[in-house]
């Protein structure tokens, strides 16, 4: 049954104005990839938090240290195995192709969110990123050529169905709120529809319970080893911005996102393998 409020409160793209603007391209620019990600989308509403945080994390970012070290955490060794659909009977070659390059999007991208959020994490937990690691060069910054912008399902105005479906995953995963990747994929229902019963089955397991966590933990070692720069927030900086309350929502959000993130980066490689068919 639908659920008609969802939870987490965030600034769209086309919502942002002045420096959040700006904040918006720089992101998609040092990322690579044609979208602004839930996690910066909800910390907006903490405009100079997310203004000081980028600006800690964004010189790692543009190092090959960084780019390997997300390479490291992409598509993990999974056991999951998807039901076999003849998707070109349902889709042209082209649509096949624009799902195929939508999930690249995410999959690249989510192991780079999660080397952000562990960062800020990690720093704000008194564990501070000391950088100092030989930086190995630069990445070329700017959006992947070729790549489509994804449309994220705006969830009041979905049909039945995709509400359902979508409240169904929200619900399976114990989330506040539907991810970015299943709000982009739910403008593929035919794809989302047949791709989740499979990874709703996977949810949950004892594999992928205690995969998250190594990646989690895989993610906190390599930030620590991996940068060349130091990312030191801390709590107490923050309070001269905003009150303890405040911050204390602040790293309640980097918190849920840094599980979430790394929970998608699981299904991220379920739903690749659905419309490949193979290990990566």
């Amino acid at each position: 049954m639908f659920k008609p409020q969802f939870g987490i409160p965030e600034i769209f793209e086309s919502q942002a104005h002045g420096m959040l603007e700006t904040i918006y391209e720089d992101i998609k620019f040092v990322l690579k990839v044609p979208i602004v990600n839930f996690v910066f989308r909800t910390l907006a509403y903490y405009e100079t938090f997310l203004q000081l945080s980028w600006n800690q994390v964004r010189p790692n970012l543009l190092t090959r240290n960084l780019e390997f070290s997300a390479s490291q955490l992409r598509y993990p060794k999974i056991s999951f195995q998807p039901s076999e659909i003849k998707w070109n009977q349902m889709y042209s070659d082209e649509t096949v192709q624009t799902i195929k390059k939508t999930l690249f999007i995410f999959n690249y991208v989510n192991p780079k969110l999660l080397v952000i959020t562990t960062s800020w994490q990690e720093a704000l937990g008194y564990r501070p990123i000391n950088g100092g690691a030989t930086n190995e060069g630069f990445i070329q910054p700017g959006v992947i050529p070729d790549l489509p912008k994804p449309e994220l399902i705006h969830i009041p105005s979905a049909s039945i169905r995709t509400k359902n479906l979508l409240s169904d995953i929200i619900d399976k995963k114990k989330s506040y709120d539907a991810a970015s990747d299943y709000r982009a994929l739910a403008y593929f229902p035919g794809f989302l529809t047949r791709a989740w019963p499979s990874i709703k089955e996977y949810i949950g397991t004892s594999e992928y319970t205690l995969l998250g966590e190594e990646i989690k933990n895989k993610a906190r070692k390599l930030v620590h080893e991996k940068s060349p720069y130091p990312v030191t927030l801390s709590s107490e900086f923050l309070q001269t911005f905003y009150s303890p309350k405040e911050v204390a929502g602040i790293m309640g959000i980097i918190s849920m996102f840094t599980t979430h993130i790394s929970d998608l980066i699981i299904e991220g490689e379920c739903l690749r393998r659905t419309i490949d068919g193979e290990p990566s």
